[in-house]
């Protein structure tokens, strides 16, 4: 079948049909991680029946094997393959064969972090295009949304929790938080629990109130920003951070400890092959961010961080001597880290 947007596939997963194989693809992390949360609802197996493997560590034998493994006590078995951008060229050709010859009790669900239509790699994207053209698998683009798309999202995100939103007031979110899907949820969320249940209609003084509640939220968007190498957002976070009085040392002490969480996050990785469930175990990373950490991890080079972790050390000592003006030192490491 065709592939599928986003609307298409929720209603397709409303109707609680469950497909042997699905294919998600894109750049929005918030989709592909709704997605993937939509799909292991309607399926509703227990840890026994579900595994999770990542592409790059695995081979394609180890992924058919669970496949045809007979779940336990369950009708069926869930098997997530994460990282398929990274897929291994010798293991397309068995994966792309599972699609003709199917095991009945398992879902598979490939997960794409990327725009499929940029692969380079032929036998990645002859897996993509048989995955698409296939009866057996549902595929779903998961992109970014276009700005004009992302109102019409915060619109019905309110919607769904029963609260109304004006178009000014949409803008002003949009404003705040940009195109990223994961923190307008996170504030949509964030304000609903402010104004409480009783109240239905959303204004501008509720986001004045809530965004950047606390310094500490905004230090941590403001990292966020950084790591996502968001340029215009970071400068917007940081503008906003030294105009609610917070410490510039403050600032880089939070940027240094997110450069430093990558770097760490590089070694395991690369150094000591340790599987990315133990890293974000390791550094303490909520599962609900970490699909967004590790693909934004791949922007930075390990020489890069290192360079940038210096940068900052000659920062820190411009502000505290006076050498360079506070936001223009500040100004300055951001777009030297996100360049």
């Amino acid at each position: 079948m065709p592939i599928l947007r986003i609307a298409d596939f929720n209603k397709l997963i409303s109707s609680k049909k469950i497909f042997p194989v699905y294919l998600f693809t894109g750049e929005e992390t918030y989709f592909l991680d709704t997605c993937l949360k939509a799909i292991e609802k309607v399926v509703n197996v227990d840890n026994l029946n579900r595994e999770i493997f990542y592409a790059q560590e695995v081979s394609a034998q180890d992924i058919l094997n669970a496949l045809q493994t007979l779940p336990f006590l369950s009708e069926k078995r869930l098997i997530i393959v994460k990282g398929v951008d990274k897929i291994k060229v010798s293991d397309v050709t068995p994966l792309s064969s599972y699609l003709l010859n199917i095991v009945e009790t398992s879902v598979l669900v490939l997960l794409y972090n990327g725009n499929y239509k940029k692969e380079t790699i032929t036998k990645r994207k002859e897996l993509i295009s048989n995955c698409i053209f296939s009866k057996n698998c549902v595929s779903v683009e998961c992109r970014k949304l276009y700005e004009n798309e992302v109102k019409g999202f915060i619109k019905n995100e309110f919607g769904f929790r029963k609260k109304s939103i004006s178009y000014d007031t949409i803008l002003k979110m949009l404003n705040n938080n940009g195109t990223d899907l994961l923190s307008i949820v996170n504030e949509i969320e964030k304000v609903c629990l402010f104004v409480g249940e009783k109240r239905k209609e959303i204004n501008q003084e509720d986001l004045d109130l809530i965004s950047g509640y606390t310094k500490e939220l905004n230090i941590y968007s403001l990292s966020s920003c950084i790591e996502s190498k968001d340029l215009k957002k970071a400068l917007f976070i940081l503008n906003k951070l030294l105009i609610q009085g917070e410490e510039p040392v403050m600032i880089l002490s939070a940027i240094s400890s997110s450069i430093r969480k990558m770097l760490n996050a590089k070694s395991m990785l690369e150094e000591h092959s340790m599987p990315v469930d133990q890293v974000a175990s390791n550094l303490k990373i909520h599962s609900f961010y970490s699909s967004a950490f590790f693909s934004n991890l791949k922007k930075h080079s390990t020489k890069k961080l290192k360079e940038v972790l210096k940068k900052n050390l000659e920062a820190d000592i411009a502000i505290k001597t006076g050498l360079l003006d506070i936001s223009f030192a500040l100004e300055e490491t951001i777009i030297y880290m996100c360049s």
